[in-house]
């Protein structure tokens, strides 16, 4: 089993990594290093218990169905014949930290993450199924284009490569058995009416490889790869750090010529080329009897010519 520790560059051990990580890393680079490497995590959200309920219950009922060789009956009314898998792995496959794990030899991570669950079709392919829950006013029937929902895909796809690399036979449609609570009922009364929609997914697990050759990359990189454009928790802790340095703490530093916070400053000659949109050049200038420098920005060391 792959090492939980944080990655060192170069490590030879293999370095286990889950879906999620993986899903972090498509969403930030920079903050997946920053956890993988240097165990600085992103701030985790409260858990959402009423969601893992109806996912403890799903896979009881199902569970019954397993050892019956039988289809749900929810799955009935949808028009669907899938039965649940049997497989003595079932339990493994299913448990957090565990889940179904694959070493891939040439980046040397054992990526591994933990179905909802695994059903049979006619033609004896497996068919990953993941369970989600939600409340609305009318019944969830597809996914659209937010975000999470391109991450419940690349979920699902996760999951067929690594069974997948496992030898075993994999359909490329998938599905989420969606229930969504109803909350237009005049009273609660203790209890929560569900509607059930079977929602199919057709994978692709191409992108799965070469994501893998880039996290490894990235994990051997000695710097830090860029932010995501779009990554909210980086805009954050950049914001608060420049609104930070506007207060005259030092985080971001000041020109002392023209007093500009510098966003992104880099110190000294780059090793290589420096995008110039996102990183400002400083150079130090260092007064005698100072026990602190003060910083100049390439700007103003051109116009004033104070080299």
């Amino acid at each position: 089993m792959g090492s939980r520790k944080p990655y060192e560059i170069g490590q030879e051990a293999p370095f286990a990594i889950s879906r999620t990580k993986i899903e972090n890393f498509v969403q930030c680079p920079r903050c997946f290093v920053l956890d993988r490497r240097h165990k600085v995590a992103v701030p985790s959200g409260p858990s959402f218990t009423l969601n893992t309920a109806v996912d403890t219950l799903l896979k009881k009922e199902f569970d019954r169905h397993r050892e019956a060789g039988t289809v749900h009956p929810i799955l009935q009314e949808l028009g669907c014949d899938l039965v649940p898998l049997k497989n003595a792995n079932m339990d493994v496959w299913r448990e957090n930290f565990k889940g179904v794990r694959y070493l891939h030899e040439p980046t040397n991570l054992e990526v591994f993450g933990a179905v909802d669950d695994l059903w049979v079709n006619a033609d004896g392919e497996i068919v990953v199924i993941d369970y989600k829950s939600t409340a609305k006013a009318t019944p969830v029937e597809e996914l659209g284009t937010e975000r999470w929902h391109d991450a419940y895909r690349r979920q699902i796809e996760v999951y067929q490569w690594l069974l997948r690399q496992l030898g075993y036979k994999v359909s490329s449609t998938g599905y989420w058995l969606y229930e969504t609570a109803r909350n237009t009922a005049d009273s609660f009364d203790q209890k929560l009416e569900f509607d059930a929609r079977l929602i199919a997914h057709e994978g692709n697990t191409e992108w799965v490889e070469s994501t893998l050759y880039r996290i490894k990359d990235a994990l051997d990189d000695d710097g830090l790869p860029w932010s995501s454009d779009n990554c909210e928790v980086c805009k954050f802790f950049d914001a608060r750090a420049y609104a930070t340095s506007s207060q005259g703490e030092e985080i971001y530093p000041h020109c002392f010529v023209c007093g500009e916070v510098k966003k992104e400053a880099r110190y000294g000659m780059p090793a290589g080329p420096v995008d110039e949109s996102r990183v400002v050049l400083m150079g130090c200038v260092i007064v005698p009897g100072e026990v602190r420098p003060d910083w100049l920005c390439t700007n103003c060391e051109s116009k004033n010519d104070l080299n």
